[in-house]
């Protein structure tokens, strides 16, 4: 069954928005940065997606969050081809993106980098959808045949990663692979046999009966015993977070507030975010219940061993993929672990 025009459109909206891949104290108890903080007085954050809801939040609140320290906060909505080369030419002191990208940064720039906070987790993350008549019924059944996905270029090594683990094949070898960026459209009009796709692109698929026979979630969790692998979050340049330790802790503070805030009212946050991203408050609940905000739990907004230990098997799959070209050495060293007691 093909989609009608306007659900087609509003398809391609939802996938465009959907690119990207898109920890928890009971309010704001950061101190304010110390002495040797403000190395930096100006502090530029970033986003990869225009649609986060505490980000979007936290940059509502950052006049008053901020005020008394000696850091003037601004904020910038790039994308993931636009981000790391602004973030590498130093137009950006935090970047909110995947740490899929932070060898890709060091081999660019010869910048060393720190992720310390999690803003999203893979659950699902993206899935492999089939039309209800098909025969498939898992991954293996594809391999071989035709399978859209946005452009790699565009994506953070997920599908790459997942398909490797669960196949012992490149993404480009275990599929006729058709990049572009109205897969869903492609595969709605019978050119693909399967494509991967994220919510909320996947809803009206998924209502008209097609099917999800993979997802990245699944093939993690099988691969690294990990249900909710962490992704973007908050990711600055070590330098940076070794100098200015009360800024990032006031920022991850202010960040674990603006979540507790969601929820416990999350009309009040989606409301002040839509203001700042102009986006529709609807479409940002619906971003939220994407990637689980009001279900996150306290561990689960925490840079955990778990998440470390997840991450250390991930980059060599990345490198194997092709999304990177050398897996780290130390990746213990590019996570700065919060979580109590870990």
């Amino acid at each position: 069954m093909t989609l009608s025009r306007s659900r087609l459109a509003a398809l391609a909206v939802s996938t465009a928005l959907l690119l990207a891949g898109c920890a928890s104290n009971q309010g704001n108890t950061a101190a304010a940065p110390t002495a040797k903080d403000a190395a930096t007085t100006t502090v530029t954050i970033g986003i990869d997606v225009p649609f986060h809801p505490i980000f979007d939040y936290v940059q509502a609140q950052a006049a008053t969050e901020f005020a008394g320290t000696p850091y003037k906060v601004q904020f910038k909505v790039l994308d993931a081809t636009t981000q790391v080369p602004a973030f590498g030419r130093g137009d950006l002191n935090v970047i909110t993106t995947v740490p899929s990208f932070m060898p890709t940064i060091k081999q660019q720039y010869g910048i060393d980098t720190t992720y310390f906070f999690p803003m999203a987790r893979w659950t699902p993350g993206p899935q492999l959808l089939v039309p209800a008549g098909s025969p498939v019924r898992s991954i293996q059944d594809l391999l071989g045949k035709r399978v859209a996905i946005a452009p790699l270029t565009s994506r953070f090594g997920a599908e790459q990663a997942a398909v490797l683990a669960a196949t012992g094949k490149t993404i480009d070898k275990a599929f006729q692979l058709d990049q572009t960026d109205a897969a869903a459209q492609e595969l709605s009009l019978g050119r693909v046999q399967g494509a991967f796709l994220e919510a909320p692109a996947t809803a009206p698929l998924l209502a008209h009966g097609y099917r999800p026979v993979f997802s990245v979630q699944e093939a993690f969790q099988h691969a690294f015993g990990d249900p909710a692998v962490m992704n973007g979050g908050f990711i600055a340049g070590t330098d940076f977070v070794a100098k200015n330790p009360g800024f990032v802790k006031t920022l991850v503070a202010v960040t674990q507030a603006a979540w507790t805030k969601f929820q416990q009212d999350p009309n009040t946050v989606l409301a002040a975010a839509s203001r700042v991203s102009g986006l529709p408050a609807d479409q940002l609940k619906l971003v939220a219940q994407v990637l689980n905000l009001a279900k996150t739990t306290e561990a689960q907004k925490t840079v955990s061993q778990t998440d470390v230990a997840t991450w250390s098997k991930l980059f060599p799959l990345l490198q194997q993929s092709g999304f990177i070209k050398e897996a780290p050495k130390d990746p213990a060293a590019l996570f700065q672990v919060t979580a109590t007691g870990k």
